[in-house]
């Protein structure tokens, strides 16, 4: 991540002098220099957005227990369709009641709090499974497969698919399975003459 503020500029991460420096030559140089030296380096552009990286950590440690039990339902059952009507009840709250106190305790509302722990957790099943988007979106609780690569999309930036490529560690294992496998390369040679 950089920070351009003019006349100083900052990076933060672990690779973020890569960006620094892309970003210094765009200023310098130009974007297409900068896209030149990125290809050359085998770097990323610099990315404006930090989207994929941010981790969903909800706030626990709000001291309201019906509020917590309400977060750990939740989290134990992403997959059922969850709202404000259908929750209020399970923290023997009125509606408004129970969204004013849920938003106070975790600092979000309750459909964005929904919408991070689902979109947590298909990250998770990306990295980690190959299973299709379509079957992660409905264990998160999103049975419109078009709604959650909508919501997925705006939320990190790219598709589901996208980021499996990027950062699923199942599908990299299986390609190397199947290199590993299959049978020995064969080295063709031509006679010669």
């Amino acid at each position: 991540m950089v920070i351009d503020d003019v006349d100083i500029m900052t990076a933060a991460g672990i690779l973020a002098w890569v960006d620094l420096g892309l970003t210094l030559v765009d200023r310098m140089l130009g974007p297409s220099v900068m896209l030149h030296t990125a290809r050359f380096v085998l770097a990323d552009p610099p990315r404006r957005r930090q989207s994929l990286y941010p981790v969903f950590t909800p706030r626990l440690q709000h001291g309201d227990t019906d509020i917590r039990e309400v977060q750990a339902r939740l989290h134990a059952c992403l997959h059922e369709p969850h709202s404000v009507e259908h929750l209020a009840p399970t923290a023997a709250m009125h509606p408004r009641t129970f969204q004013r106190r849920f938003k106070e305790a975790t600092g979000v509302t309750v459909t964005e709090y929904i919408q991070a722990a689902c979109i947590a957790k298909a990250r998770e099943l990306l990295e980690l499974t190959n299973e299709p988007v379509a079957q992660i979106s409905r264990s998160v609780g999103y049975p419109d497969v078009s709604n959650f690569r909508r919501l997925f999309q705006r939320a990190t930036g790219v598709t589901p698919s996208e980021y499996r490529s990027r950062f699923g560690i199942a599908a990299r294992g299986s390609r190397q399975e199947d290199l590993s496998m299959g049978q020995p390369a064969r080295i063709r040679s031509t006679p010669s003459r």
